[in-house]
């Protein structure tokens, strides 16, 4: 059970206080950790492997079981966007969501690795990847603008909702 004193990740656009170093700190390593073992994964995977790996790591986690920490879940949100701008190695958006889907993994929550793409029509085709959360973007920001192409499981909700905060870009 977490601590009523700790806080969740810093809201945008304000910084970090000084009582939260010690989760920082801690999540800053298990971070690094997880993009360099992600690294290694993207290196291997085929696009075409991502809803195999989606099902084996919802399997292995025991979709269900376990109730998702809402602070923790801000803080690898929040955590993992900011060491991968630092890498020397590329650790963009599918990088970040398997290094999310391993970490959610080891506590027993399932992530899915969702794939969209945007087409608008004074620029170039776009594609990014997100890790969802029981229908809550983990990693990928702000996913509204994409259509979603890769991930239908029961992670995702059945239809998204004018305004929902938990709606996963699906149109």
């Amino acid at each position: 059970m977490p601590n009523p004193q700790e806080t969740p990740a810093p809201p945008a656009g304000t910084g970090l206080r000084i009582r939260d170093s010690g989760w920082l700190l801690t999540y800053t390593l298990r971070g690094f950790a997880e993009l360099v073992r992600a690294r290694f994964i993207f290196a291997r995977l085929k696009a075409s492997e991502i809803p195999a790996r989606n099902l084996a790591v919802t399997r292995r986690a025991g979709h269900g079981s376990t109730a998702a920490d809402p602070a923790h879940l801000a803080r690898i949100a929040y955590v993992l966007p900011r060491l991968s701008a630092r890498l020397p190695w590329r650790s963009d958006c599918l990088v970040q969501a398997i290094a999310a889907q391993n970490w959610l993994a080891a506590r027993g929550l399932a992530g899915e690795i969702q794939i969209g793409v945007e087409r608008p029509a004074d620029g170039p085709f776009g594609a990014h990847a997100w890790l969802v959360h029981e229908g809550m973007v983990i990693t990928g920001g702000d996913i509204a603008r994409y259509e979603r192409l890769l991930g239908e499981s029961p992670l995702a909700p059945a239809q998204d909702q004018p305004g929902d905060p938990r709606a996963t870009g699906r149109k």
